[in-house]
């Protein structure tokens, strides 16, 4: 296979502007969780930065529709650890600048995928918190995957005691949390990584 064909069968990948590296994004209108939250004042849903500016644009949807529509691929796990073997040198990766999990299989997948890359640190934002306690009832995280629960609401708690039972990460308001510098240093992570740091528990995020 070569990168041509690997990205047409996935669909691509993103390079959100923030990032230090790759990532892999889909349409947040099929968030589960998010969807529900959509239309509650006061949760980050409501304000969904990837159902706007341009996330809205055509060639962007279209992009994330074809990633939506390779995810029960049957070679969807290996082409992703080929195409992340490829192209992403920095040593790190992003899930889901746009869009959550759709079920167990699909976390499976990524897990799985973490595992056939493991010297990239990969990074999973979610707000499914029972697919997580689910999945993870029957399996083992792999250690290059930094799964974070996040908050749903604004200035709000993410679920720390269950992350803790479950030895994930998470992302909320707190007192103790590591803030992220990006909103000092134009938007970018720059140097920063902790969001991908297993030893980091809670990052905090400012409203963007």
């Amino acid at each position: 296979m070569t990168v041509k064909q690997a990205l047409e069968l996935v669909g691509g990948l993103s390079a959100p502007s923030k990032m230090p590296c790759y990532g892999y994004s889909i349409p947040a209108r099929h968030c589960k969780q998010g969807m529900k939250m959509r239309d509650i004042e006061g949760s980050i849903c409501s304000k969904c930065y990837a159902l706007k500016g341009r996330y809205a644009f055509d060639n962007v949807q279209n992009a994330l529709d074809r990633r939506f529509d390779s995810l029960q691929h049957p070679e969807w796990v290996a082409t992703m650890a080929f195409l992340i073997l490829k192209k992403e040198k920095s040593g790190f990766f992003r899930w889901h600048d746009s869009g959550d999990l759709q079920g167990h299989w699909h976390l499976s997948n990524i897990a799985k995928v973490a595992a056939l890359t493991p010297h990239v640190q990969h990074w999973l934002p979610t707000r499914e918190y029972a697919m997580v306690r689910e999945w993870l009832a029957e399996n083992d995280c792999p250690p290059n995957l930094v799964i974070r629960l996040s908050a749903l609401m604004f200035d709000g708690k993410a679920p720390e005691g269950l992350a803790k039972r479950l030895g994930v990460q998470v992302s909320g308001a707190s007192a103790s949390a590591f803030t992220c510098p990006a909103s000092k240093q134009e938007n970018k992570c720059g140097e920063c990584r902790k969001c991908w740091d297993n030893g980091t528990f809670n990052v905090s995020y400012k409203k963007h």
